[in-house]
């Protein structure tokens, strides 16, 4: 498996449900990416995008009843009367009869249907190149927002209907959300492994498999993990063991 220090919203704009259904099983390759939503016309993909504020929106290029049909495009124009920052757009389309138009939209990418797996993949890999290096997350506590910055969160901790975040610095920052939450909000380097623990994967040096506990830099603190969990820290070990310049990591059975 790989891990990811990024997650990435995309919505899907479209009203063939195989084309989507087709596109979505495309994305289970791809863990790091979360599908918000699918809306089927303009007004439903207007109102997802300003409530979602996804990264990515696929978009195909004409929308319709089946009877009658138009050119998408305009949902980027009506966006642009709301949102200062606009997701990227990837046009869907079986032909290159609107791909003149998709360039004066300022549209990110041009795929043509069928879907093609290496089409996807390289357009996904040009839209992560271009994606800011490090990641924040917005912390509600009982007073105030706060920003983190995720490459310094260690590890969390649930602690009844809170969550404590436990920083590199040594510092511990608590949030007024519960654990589960989080697990669905933060990228997928950080991993669930305990029903009372979330780490992120690039902290880890010792896995003690037989007593069911892991290390982290700059912490003593031992971090169980559960049995039924172990086949997660099975795919970490091998992870890290694929990346031996960045992580140092002792396994003990």
């Amino acid at each position: 498996m790989n891990f990811s220090a990024r997650k990435y919203k995309y919505v899907i704009v479209d009203a063939h449900i195989d084309d989507v259904n087709e596109l979505r099983q495309q994305f289970d390759k791809y863990p790091s990416y979360n599908c918000v939503g699918i809306a089927r016309d303009e007004t439903e993909a207007v109102n997802l995008i300003i409530d979602q504020n996804p990264h990515l929106v696929f978009l195909n290029t004409e929308l319709g009843d089946g009877i009658r049909k138009s050119c998408s495009f305009g949902i980027i124009h009506e966006l642009r009367q709301f949102i200062d920052l606009l997701p990227q757009f990837i046009a869907l389309s079986t032909s290159t009869d609107y791909s003149y138009q998709a360039i004066k939209n300022g549209v990110f990418d041009y795929i043509l249907k069928p879907l093609n797996y290496f089409d996807l993949k390289k357009s996904l890999l040009r839209f992560e190149k271009n994606q800011p290096h490090t990641a924040s997350i917005c912390l509600k506590s009982f007073t105030e927002y706060r920003f983190l910055l995720t490459n310094d969160v260690m590890y969390l901790k649930a602690d009844n209907n809170t969550t404590d975040f436990f920083l590199k610095d040594g510092s511990i920052v608590t949030s007024c959300s519960t654990l589960k939450n989080f697990e669905i909000e933060l990228p997928n380097i950080f991993v669930r492994i305990h029903k009372s623990y979330i780490v992120n994967v690039n902290y880890i040096t010792k896995i003690h498999f037989s007593r069911f506990q892991c290390t982290l830099k700059f912490s003593k603190q031992i971090i169980p993990f559960s049995k039924g969990l172990k086949y997660r820290m099975n795919e970490i070990r091998d992870f890290l063991r694929t990346n031996p310049i960045e992580h140092q990591i002792l396994c003990m059975s």
